[in-house]
């Protein structure tokens, strides 16, 4: 079986080539994508929860040389919740009680050059990648018959580097609308973040948790559909 990195050298190898195709054979691409998110190595060891994850990504043929494109990937995981009534003490129209949501998650941000050189209804593709992933526990404070959130507080949030790559496959189902398999791979720096399954609310409303540090890494397994502009 072929590595990814081999495909990209095989591929290189060929843009000459590529670079006589008429560039309007080439599009943008806008897609969205749903999924599961598997830590690896330590992140495993550590944490050892697939994650449900959704994300978007962009892109756009480089005009120079359009069998590569530049972009952007967005992600979000969702590492768990909790959810129990407590009680209001501020008078609001006679709420007497609300319900306190705390919800663990991962927000991946990731510019990305992409290598796309063909151009039949069938295209695979290369990702390369580099950015951050945030991790962040945040609590609201909801009540029936109030639309806006009683209170919300951000409980941990931290930062990590972090690169990789992604391999996929968009298969055209008409006119501009493409289906897609798509797996990401990422190398991620040390976090620290919430454990979700040491969560708990005192009978005062009050949150209580625990942190876990590790290494962040994750491979994606990821469906989608899109469009090409």
């Amino acid at each position: 079986m072929r590595t990814p990195l081999l495909v990209v050298l095989q591929s290189i190898m060929l843009l000459p080539a590529f670079s006589q195709t008429s560039t309007r054979d080439f599009q943008g691409t806008l897609g969205g994508t749903i999924g599961a998110s598997a830590p690896t190595g330590e992140f495993d060891r550590t944490f050892g929860k697939d994650m449900f994850m959704f994300g978007a990504q962009l892109g756009f043929p480089l005009k120079r040389l359009p069998v590569l494109q530049g972009g952007f990937a967005f992600g979000y995981s969702v590492m768990g919740s909790n959810k129990v009534t407590v009680p209001i003490t501020t008078e609001y129209l006679g709420v007497t009680d609300g319900t306190l949501t705390t919800r663990s998650k991962v927000f991946s941000y990731h510019p990305l050059l992409r290598l796309s050189p063909l151009t039949g209804r069938v295209r695979p593709y290369v990702d390369g990648m580099a950015g951050l992933r945030q991790f962040s526990t945040t609590s609201k404070v909801t009540a029936d018959g109030m639309e806006e959130n009683l209170s919300k507080e951000r409980n941990e949030t931290d930062l990590a580097f972090s690169s990789g790559w992604a391999a996929g496959v968009q298969v055209t189902v008409g006119g501009t609308a493409y289906i897609e398999l798509r797996v990401e791979r990422f190398d991620s720096g040390e976090a620290t973040y919430v454990d979700p399954s040491s969560i708990t609310v005192s009978d005062q409303g009050t949150v209580g948790f625990s942190t876990l540090t590790s290494n962040t890494d994750v491979t994606n397994i990821l469906l989608g559909v899109g469009f090409r502009f």
